[in-house]
This record gives C-alpha cells, structure tokens and sequence, in this order.
C-alpha cells in the first residue's frame, strides 16, 4: 500500500461508518424477551364498617361529618343522586343523631323553611340500609335503600304526619 492510498482508504473507511451511523442496526439474533409486564392488583374497596356509626349518637350531623364523610356517604350518594345536594342543604339546622330500635335517625331543615324543605335520614348499621325523606317546596319524596323497609321511630312518624 501506497502512502497515496492511505487517504483514499481512510476516506473509504470514514464514508462508511457516517453511512452505518444513518442505517438501523440489523441483527439476525433474536430480541431478548421482554420483561414480563407488572399489572396491579384491583383495588377493591373494602366494605365500610356501618356500624361505628353507633359512636356518632347524640352528635349533630355536621359536627360528625355524618353525611359529608362517614361510613355511609358513598352510599348515600348512589342513592339520592343528584338530590344529595338538597339533603345537604335540608339538614341545615338539625337535630342530633338518635337511635330507636336498631335505626339511628335524624332531621332537619333548611334555615327558615322548616315544613317546606326538610329531610329525615334513618339508617340501620347491621341490615347496611337507609331511607332518606326530602320535602322540596313541601312534597315529600322518600329513597331508600332497595328491599329493605325500616321501622319509621316515632320522632319521624311525627315529622311526616305533621309535614
């Protein structure tokens, strides 16, 4: 080799590693398997303890969070819908939360509009069912938890006999 083909040759050689920098890599080898895929586990919620609602008796609904955050809140709001907002808003002024029987239960009303927007909640921890009543503008609707048919406590009976 000439000292005049040393240039020709390194430029050879230079021309065709740029030309292997812009060309994908091609292996005949098989890829290595890929690593298996992490799948996380389903989060199941775990059923709420109904019953320490029990320890809430003799509080007042917003003191205790009772219908914004308690054991049954998600319950409730599958169950009224968007007529969860008029609980809230029907329970302004309260009485505190009572038991007779196996049903714990309060009431209220809106603030100034006691018989013409109100609710009454009654709920049994051990049978995990409710039933709600909502007077909007004086007509009383009620919603309850599917098959289940609470004992109405006295404190109600009069509330819907006098609404």
């Amino acid at each position: 080799m000439s000292l005049r083909a040393t240039p020709v040759v390194l430029v050879s050689a230079l021309t065709l590693s740029i030309a292997a920098c812009g060309s994908p890599e091609r292996s005949d080898a098989p890829a290595p398997p890929a690593a298996p895929a992490q799948v996380a586990p389903i989060a199941v919620p775990a059923a709420t303890d109904w019953t320490s609602l029990n320890a809430l008796v003799g509080q007042y609904p917003n003191a205790s969070k009772l219908i914004e955050d308690s054991a049954v809140t998600a319950d409730l709001k599958t169950l009224l819908g968007d007529k969860y907002e008029t609980l809230r808003a029907n329970m302004q002024t309260q009485a505190p939360l009572e038991r007779e029987g196996s049903v714990l239960y309060t009431s209220g009303n809106k603030a100034h509009e006691g018989g013409i927007n109100a609710a009454y909640m009654m709920i049994d921890p051990t049978q995990r069912a409710m039933e709600v009543g909502l007077w909007e503008n004086g007509k009383l609707t009620t919603y309850s938890t599917q098959g289940s048919s609470l004992p109405k406590p006295k404190d109600i009976q009069t509330m819907i006999a006098n609404g």
